[in-house]
């Protein structure tokens, strides 16, 4: 079978790399000069920079068994999170659910009050979206503290436009006896899917899909698809190369992969591209002099008068710096096409450096990076929408793998563990 693989990040190699190993070469279409998508890495001065956070969570054996097969579990240094919430001038461990013992009285007050009256209130039918979702769970105090401001920072939505397909897994949700122990500092229990990772001791996140681009004999970077004809079952590259295929494996953006398209769209599809929301995020990446001025390996800035959202330390959990020195991540969302990016990052760092969280004068390196798509809205019409766009390739032999294609939100194992199924579908479809 003729397989074509569309993106060479994460999800895309570890698929070549599993078909190879199968006995299937399927050739990776990477645009970039350099394979890895957003969990590459680059070295400036000195310096070691991932394309934000890329932290790796893993709770499946065959993840563990993979990466030993590629000879880089051992080279994994293993962290207990830290991470810490700022309400306004106060920090408190993460998750704020179990840790309000580090905010303002006031705040405090306002989270354990609302728990509990939320708590002790009959529920009546299922919530429907994420803003009744928190409240019934959470209640107002936290809602009005943390899970609102920082969730339209993120999502750029208001709380009620989100719908409830992705909070199970990513929001912890304590009973009261913790909220009671969290207020009187009295919850030292990690919870949370990230509550425990893995980071490489040297060399940044690259290490893992440099490792896996080594085993893909059909790599081919710089090769970028810029039009893909589904009647006649062939895709273009930038330089005008016509490639034909039996079967397509894409991994990049859902929204850039469709606007490829040649074909006229049916109508119900047209409408479902349409219908797809995300965000930008803007890295900051930024090699200071001096020691780290906080221990957590991040921080999430809820604040709607903070313009980042989260400010992360990744010299903290690596080896990612010159001696005597430390980095500094910050990330900001953006609706598409919007925004101005030199002005938002001026101001990000006058704000880094009004919290003492930057000192300019020691900032020896600076680099900015445009994430594009980065987040998934997880709006009322996602589900739908992904269900008719993915109905609508795979009749046409496009199979949808990993975070960005499938339009969902998922982790670095994940896309390992995609990439794996997408193989295996290919493997048993030749059989």
């Amino acid at each position: 079978m003729n397989t074509l693989i569309i993106g060479g990040g994460l999800t895309g190699l570890v698929a070549a790399e599993r078909l190879a190993a199968a006995g299937i070469t399927a050739p990776v279409l990477e645009r970039e000069s350099e394979p890895g998508g957003v969990c590459r890495s680059i070295e400036v001065d000195g310096f070691i920079f991932d394309h934000t956070g890329h932290l790796l969570h893993v709770a499946r054996p065959e993840t563990e068994a993979y990466l030993g097969e590629l000879g880089i579990w051992d080279r994994l240094r293993v962290w207990r999170r830290s991470a810490a919430i700022v309400v306004g001038n106060h920090a408190t461990p993460y998750p704020i659910q179990i840790h309000t013992h580090g905010l303002a009285a006031a705040d405090r007050r306002d989270c354990l009050l609302g728990f509990i009256r939320a708590w002790a209130t009959e529920r009546g039918r299922e919530p429907e979206n994420f803003r009744d979702w928190v409240l019934e769970r959470f209640g107002a105090g936290f809602a009005e503290h943390f899970f609102f401001p920082y969730n339209r920072k993120l999502y750029r939505a208001e709380p009620e436009e989100l719908g409830l397909d992705w909070v199970g897994r990513y929001v912890p949700k304590p009973d009261l006896e913790e909220v009671v122990n969290g207020a009187l500092g009295l919850h030292d229990e990690a919870v949370g899917y990230n509550a425990v990772f893995r980071y490489p001791a040297t060399g940044g996140i690259r290490l893992l899909p440099d490792r896996v681009a080594e085993r893909v004999p059909g790599l081919r970077t710089g090769a970028e698809v810029v039009r893909l004809n589904l009647a006649a079952r062939w895709l273009e590259l930038a330089g005008g190369e016509r490639l034909a295929y039996e079967t397509v494996i894409a991994t990049i953006g859902l929204p850039g992969l469709l606007d490829m398209v040649l074909d006229e769209l049916p109508a119900e599809v047209a409408e479902a591209r349409k219908a797809l929301r995300w965000v930008r995020v803007l890295n900051i990446a930024l090699g200071v002099r001096g020691p780290a001025p906080v221990a957590e390996h991040w921080r999430y800035f809820p604040d709607p008068g903070v313009p980042y959202y989260r400010v992360g330390f990744p010299s903290n959990h690596g080896r990612l710096a010159p001696e005597g020195c430390h980095t500094v991540s910050v990330e900001i969302s953006f609706d598409p096409g919007t925004g101005n990016v030199e002005a938002a990052a001026a101001e990000a760092e006058e704000a880094l450096a009004g919290a003492g969280l930057v000192d300019p004068a020691a900032v020896e390196v600076r680099r900015l990076t445009m994430v594009d798509p980065a987040y998934v809205v997880f709006d009322h019409e996602r589900r739908q929408a992904v269900s008719v766009l993915r109905r609508w390739l795979g009749s046409h032999d496009i199979r949808l793998s990993g975070r960005w294609a499938e339009w969902k939100y998922s982790a670095m194992e994940d896309a390992v563990l995609d990439g794996m199924a997408a193989a295996r579908r290919v493997v048993k479809e030749a059989d």
